[in-house]
């Protein structure tokens, strides 16, 4: 009840949600405050993470709750001595699963990207009003948030670049979409080239000729669109393209390695993507470079070692 004073009615929708995950109807729900041990927290986190087959993110985030929780019980005089002075969420890491999924699933080839293109090309020709396609070839151009596309206006498109300083945000409480700030509160800019200038004139176009032109750049008939639309429609061109499926985010982490491989520093990234440059080395940085690549790289160190 203190914490839903402080935060978002979407935080408050995932405490609760983790709540019943992880704790609801458990004995250790149950305990009394006072007779919880160091001991008890062990068993429970061991038990729920081998039962749950957690990951480290979730089990890091069970043993914030309990931490908080028992924090706060000391802070209101419920005990004297602190049951989690001497836990780390780390000591239970060797219990978790580990999720990583290989760098194929993360990313979108190139071959797969080519097969993306013929497929939008084939659908500009066959349902040139259908937006979301535009959407989600912008995605793939630019690496932006789903929610930051859904969010943009045309008023922060400029000839050199686009300014992004939104995002939409649905709130699972209220059952709503409003437009909120940047993930990380920021705005930041990103180059317009001639692919991404060629991309938004045609969605302008075919925005015009159907009546669908507003402040929006992605619109339809029925105004914005929301970004569920879009992150359906690139599951769809996947399975037309014969390809793998993947989420909008694959684009954000491709654009990502792709400039990295290239050689731009993760300061320059990660500014790109609006994200900390400890998050793109750790989140959003593949090897993408092909066999080619690395042996025309090779191949340069031994004309200077020989």
């Amino acid at each position: 009840e203190v914490q839903d004073n402080m935060i978002s009615s979407n935080s408050i929708s995932k405490y609760n949600t983790d709540y019943r995950r992880y704790f609801q109807d458990t004995e250790f729900e149950k305990m009394e405050m006072s007779r919880i041990t160091e001991e008890s927290i062990k068993v429970f986190i061991v038990k729920t993470v081998k039962e749950q087959r957690l990951c480290k993110k979730a089990c890091k985030t069970m043993f914030g709750y309990i931490k908080n929780t028992v924090n706060s019980a000391r802070i209101n005089h419920f005990i004297d001595e602190n049951p989690m002075e001497f836990l780390e969420a780390r000591q239970f890491y060797k219990y978790c699963e580990d999720p990583k999924k290989s760098v194929e699933k993360r990313i979108v080839s190139d071959s797969d990207m080519k097969l993306l293109s013929v497929q939008f090309r084939k659908d500009y020709k066959k349902h040139p009003g259908y937006i979301p396609t535009y959407a989600v070839h912008f995605a793939s151009l630019t690496g932006m948030r789903v929610g930051e596309i859904s969010a943009l206006s045309w008023e922060n498109i400029f000839n050199s670049y686009i300014l992004i300083d939104k995002s939409e945000i649905y709130d699972r409480i209220e059952k709503r979409y409003y437009i909120g700030r940047t993930k990380n509160g920021r705005e930041r800019i990103f180059p317009v080239t001639k692919e991404i200038q060629i991309l938004l004139s045609m969605v302008k176009k075919a925005e015009e000729d159907r009546g669908f032109l507003c402040e929006w750049v992605f619109a339809n008939e029925n105004g914005r669109i929301h970004a569920p639309i879009i992150s359906s429609c690139i599951k769809n061109k996947c399975k037309q393209a014969g390809i793998e499926q993947k989420g909008i985010h694959a684009f954000r982490r491709t654009v990502n390695s792709k400039l990295r491989c290239n050689g731009v520093s993760s300061t320059v990234a990660a500014s790109l993507l609006g994200h900390t440059e400890e998050v793109n080395e750790n989140y959003y940085t593949f090897d993408v470079s092909s066999l080619s690549e690395k042996t025309e790289q090779v191949a340069k160190i031994h004309e200077h070692m020989f």
